[in-house]
C-alpha cells in the first residue's frame, strides 16, 4: 500500500511536468470584462491591439460603452476604421449602443463618418436608434445627411419610422430634404405611355390596382394624377402621407417615384425609386391615362 502511494505521488509529479499552465484571458476577454489594468498590462506585454479574432478589442470596447478602455486602445494604436465581420466598424458598434461619448472619441481620432457597415452609414444607425447626440456628432464630423441605403432609405426615413421626432427635426434643419431632380413637365409631351404601362406592370402592378371602384389594401391608382393625397377612405395610409397634404401633381409624382423614402420620410412605400428620368416620364404618362378625363399636360 505504501509503495503504491509513493508511485502515485511520483506519477503525479511527472505528469505535472507535461501540463501546460492555463493562459491568461485574451485581450478581447479583458476588454469585455472591463479590466482596464489587465488591458494595460496585456498591451505592455505586447498584445496585438488590432488583432481580429471575430471582433477587435476596440470593437468590443465600443459595443460595451467602455470609453476609458476605448481611449486606451486608440492611444496604443487601435485602428478606428478597422471593420470586423459584415463590415461592422467601431463607429457602427458605438452608434448601435447609443454611446455618444465613444462616437465623439472615434470621430475625433479619425473615424470615417460615412464608412458603410451592413449597407448603412453610421448616421443611418444612429438615426434609427434615436441617439440624437450621436447624430449631432456625426453631422458635425461631415456625415452625409441624405445618404441612401441599398434600398434607397435616407437616415431621416429610418428615424421617422422609429418615431424619433427629435432626430427627424434635427436632420431636417441640417439639410435632409427631398430629391434634387429636374422638373418632369418638359418631358411629358414626348413620353411614351405604352412603355410606362409595361414598366408599371414590372414595378408597381404587384401592389396597385388601376381600375375604378375596386377596393384594395394599397391605393388604387385609377385617377391618381391630380387626386388629393391620402384621399381613399378604404386605404390605411402612413402618417407621413396623411400629413403631407396637397395633390398628386405631375411634379409631386415625379419626386415620389424618384425616391419615396427621401421624398416622404416615414412612407410605407417599399420601393427604392426610379432614377431614370425617361422611365419616370413614361410611367407618369401612363398614370395620366388612368382616368375618364385625363389631366391636361403642363
Amino acid at each position: 500500500m505504501t509503495k503504491r502511494r509513493v508511485w502515485l505521488k511520483g506519477a503525479s509529479w511527472i505528469l505535472s511536468l507535461f501540463i501546460i499552465p492555463a493562459q491568461a484571458g485574451s485581450l478581447g476577454d479583458l476588454v469585455k470584462s472591463g479590466d482596464l489594468v489587465g488591458v494595460t498590462s496585456a498591451l505592455d506585454k505586447g498584445a496585438a491591439v488590432n488583432d481580429v479574432d471575430g471582433v477587435t478589442a476596440l470593437y468590443i470596447a465600443c459595443e460595451g460603452g467602455n470609453v476609458e478602455i476605448a481611449k486606451l486602445l486608440i492611444d496604443r494604436g487601435a485602428d478606428v476604421n478597422l471593420p470586423v465581420s459584415w463590415q461592422r466598424t467601431p463607429l457602427y458598434a458605438a452608434n448601435k449602443g447609443g454611446h455618444a461619448d465613444i462616437v465623439k472619441l472615434l470621430l475625433d481620432n479619425g473615424a470615417d463618418p460615412n464608412q458603410l457597415a451592413k449597407s448603412q452609414t453610421p448616421l443611418h444607425v444612429a438615426a434609427e436608434n434615436g441617439c440624437l447626440p450621436c447624430v449631432v456628432h456625426l453631422v458635425d464630423a461631415g456625415a452625409e445627411v441624405n445618404a441612401l441605403t441599398s434600398n434607397g432609405s435616407p437616415p431621416i426615413h429610418l428615424a421617422k419610422l422609429a418615431g424619433h421626432d427629435d432626430v427627424v427635426a434635427y436632420l431636417r434643419s441640417h439639410g435632409a430634404g427631398r430629391p434634387a431632380i429636374a422638373p418632369i413637365a418638359p418631358r411629358l409631351a414626348s413620353a411614351n405611355a405604352e412603355s410606362g404601362k409595361e414598366l408599371f406592370g414590372k414595378t408597381c402592378g404587384t401592389c396597385h390596382l388601376v381600375a375604378p371602384g375596386i377596393k384594395n389594401p394599397k391605393p388604387n391608382l385609377w385617377g391618381i394624377v391630380g387626386r388629393r393625397k391620402a384621399s381613399q377612405g378604404d386605404v390605411e395610409y402612413s402618417a407621413s402621407l396623411k400629413d403631407a397634404g396637397g395633390d398628386w401633381t405631375f411634379e409631386e409624382l415625379n419626386l415620389f417615384i424618384s425616391n419615396p423614402a427621401l421624398t416622404l420620410p416615414g412612407t410605407d412605400m417599399l420601393f427604392p425609386g426610379l432614377q431614370d428620368e425617361k422611365q419616370r416620364a413614361d410611367l407618369i404618362a401612363y398614370l395620366r391615362t388612368l382616368s375618364e378625363t385625363p389631366l391636361p399636360l403642363p
